[in-house]
């Protein structure tokens, strides 16, 4: 079981199944068909993992800030980047077809590459927002300046991006460890990229990006997907 701990709450919790499901599907069996000789158990998980098809790449989506500390807000509407990115998050995880994904929620900053590495992740997108004077505008993603693959996922995410939003491109940003973001960055085992597709604190760049979140997501979808193809 997965989720975000908040004192003793437990929310957006979850269980999850290593591919092939053979323990949740001997479970429904089970139920429906009342008990069974244990031979027949034995020859439904090998029929199970005989038919399990490959494992497709995992995908770490990674929701940006926590609720406790909730990163950028809209001072008009009081949006978080954290609650913006948490639905957003949902959305992509729905669209995404060739990909498995993983979403994870930061316990603490230190921890959070610890926590990605765990799951073993092929690579990571970061779900951010950016923030600045209130006028700033545009989509931007990082990537670790070391990286090439990072490179090479930002610049696919980008392009996305850009033609869903059709905000000013601001470009893919190459960031060092001690840059904002860099721990992750530089941290994870995985090729990492951080998103920031508009600026919350601007009016303008957050009413596109509510207006067309479904073409959002689609559009994270999409680049995940062929990220999955290029990597």
């Amino acid at each position: 079981m997965r989720g975000n701990l908040a004192g003793e709450i437990l929310y957006s919790a979850e269980i999850v199944e290593i591919w092939p499901r053979v323990a949740g599907d001997l479970i429904l069996d089970l139920l429906e068909k009342g008990t069974r000789p244990l031979s027949d158990i034995q020859n439904y998980i090998e029929e199970i993992e005989t038919q399990a098809p490959l494992t497709k790449k995992l995908c770490a989506l990674v929701i940006g800030h926590k609720k406790s500390s909730p990163g950028a807000e809209n001072t008009a509407s009081g949006l978080t980047e954290f609650d913006f990115n948490e639905k957003l998050a949902l959305l992509i995880e729905e669209k995404v077809e060739a990909v498995q994904v993983q979403r994870v929620y930061r316990r603490t900053w230190a921890t959070l590459p610890g926590d990605i590495n765990e799951l073993n992740p092929h690579f990571i997108v970061s779900l951010h927002c950016n923030a600045f004077n209130g006028q700033a505008s545009g989509t931007e993603v990082l990537y670790y300046h070391k990286s090439q693959t990072g490179r090479k996922i930002a610049d696919i995410l980008q392009k996305r991006l850009v033609e869903c939003l059709g905000l000013p491109d601001r470009g893919i940003k190459p960031k060092t460890a001690e840059d904002r973001g860099g721990l992750l960055l530089r941290c994870t085992h995985a090729p990492c990229v951080i998103a920031e597709p508009f600026f919350l604190d601007n009016d303008v760049d957050l009413a596109k990006a509510q207006a067309n979140l479904q073409e959002v997501a689609a559009a994270y979808a999409a680049a995940v997907d062929a990220v999955s193809r290029e990597i």
